[in-house]
């Protein structure tokens, strides 16, 4: 790293003033501490500070008493910061932080999705109207690189085949990018509620902008008649439940299903597993959060269903989580989702196999406001205990 200099000391005060965009009018001054002195060396301050003083480019007020010895400070002219940066070979600010906005627009301007326009528009112009931007232009552009493929996705793509193709290194977004584009997410993207406050997994998250770290799968017990490449399919004839691949979920046809009087989502996969084939119940694993792909594949199914008498019904832990989930799959999928095994019997009957609630999540829960679950939420915030599915088994 190359040693400071007087000159730099000078730019970077001049670049936290508010005259940082390009004022050259008046006069300003830059007083001498003892850390300037430590981190330059004092003779080579002082000599420095006398070759630009020959030159006339500033003025030396020396310590009184201490001629040749002390510096109090320097006093120069604004107009001559231009040839400030030229001498230090620094790119001026309002130079570089024009280049990033011209950088930020061209491909805002081509950016669809909501949470990535909003994201520019308000944090990243804000930010560089009052001289924020980024010291390494490399890191920024890579970002954005990274945002101009997410904005392309339509459909799920594994981790490292995305970086690859949009960043040209296979692993360089879980290294660089991915906690930043997570935070993104969750400050901008409507699909990571408010009052979860982030309570998704970064895996959640990842899935809700198609990057998946292995292939989803839709895990369903039940009758559901859907075609797939011109053949016909029948999930009935499994009667311990099968697998929709991505592939299928992408690619299917969901059929008239007179057959369904009740849908009934469940957390965790061995309450799946345990749950018994019922007559005209499609039984769904929701593994947590419900992926783009497979929520956009459960609200067609329940368009397809909406002109016939059926029941939604969602089972997941007694906590913040699975209350969490409930309230997305309530928004993003089935609004008329009620809660099933989510109650205060349910509660007392496996209380003691309740575990401590975390203290940020019980004052999460407190701020958190769902009338179906209300009850519920009432009796964890008094016990301060947490009851996972898998204490019904």
């Amino acid at each position: 790293m190359e040693k400071m200099k007087l000159l730099d000391f000078i730019i970077e005060q001049y670049e936290r003033s508010s005259k940082w965009d390009n004022e050259t009018s008046g006069n300003a001054s830059f007083r001498i501490e003892e850390k300037h002195y430590k981190i330059i060396g004092k003779s080579a301050l002082i000599e420095e500070a006398k070759e630009l003083e020959n030159s006339d480019l500033l003025k030396i007020r020396w310590v009184k008493g201490y001629y040749n010895i002390d510096i109090e400070k320097v006093e120069y002219p604004l107009s001559n910061m231009a040839y400030f940066y030229q001498i230090s070979k620094r790119k001026p600010k309002y130079i570089a932080v024009a280049e990033q906005k011209d950088m930020v627009m061209k491909y805002y301007l081509t950016f669809k999705k909501p949470w990535i326009r909003s994201y520019i528009e308000s944090e990243v112009l804000p930010k560089l109207e009052k001289g924020d931007y980024e010291k390494k232009p490399e890191k920024m552009e890579q970002l954005y690189q990274c945002l101009s493929g997410l904005d392309r996705l339509e459909s799920p793509i594994f981790k490292r085949v995305f970086s690859k193709r949009y960043l040209n290194n296979s692993k360089v977004f879980e290294k660089e990018l991915q906690k930043k584009i997570i935070g993104i997410a969750r400050k901008y993207g409507d699909f990571v509620e408010d009052t979860m406050d982030y309570s998704m997994e970064d895996s959640d998250v990842l899935n809700q902008l198609y990057i998946e770290e292995y292939s989803q799968e839709l895990n369903i017990k039940g009758k559901l008649r859907i075609k797939v490449e011109g053949s016909l399919i029948d999930t009935g004839c499994f009667p311990y439940g099968t697998v929709l691949n991505s592939q299928t979920i992408k690619n299917a046809i969901i059929l008239d299903n007179p057959q369904i009087t009740k849908i009934l989502t469940i957390e965790n996969k061995a309450n799946f597993t345990a749950e018994p084939m019922e007559e005209g119940t499609l039984i769904i694993f929701s593994h947590g959060y419900f992926s783009p792909l497979e929520r956009n594949f459960l609200k067609e199914l329940a368009d397809n269903l909406s002109g016939q008498p059926v029941t939604y019904l969602h089972s997941g832990d007694l906590d913040f989580g699975g209350i969490c989930i409930f309230r997305y799959i309530k928004k993003q999928i089935f609004p008329q989702v009620k809660p099933y095994r989510m109650d205060k019997d349910i509660f007392n009957k496996y209380k003691s196999f309740g575990e401590p609630i975390e203290e940020v999540k019980l004052e999460k829960l407190k701020k958190l406001e769902e009338p179906m679950l209300q009850e519920l939420i009432n009796l964890i915030i008094k016990t301060g205990l947490v009851i996972e599915q898998e204490a019904y088994l």
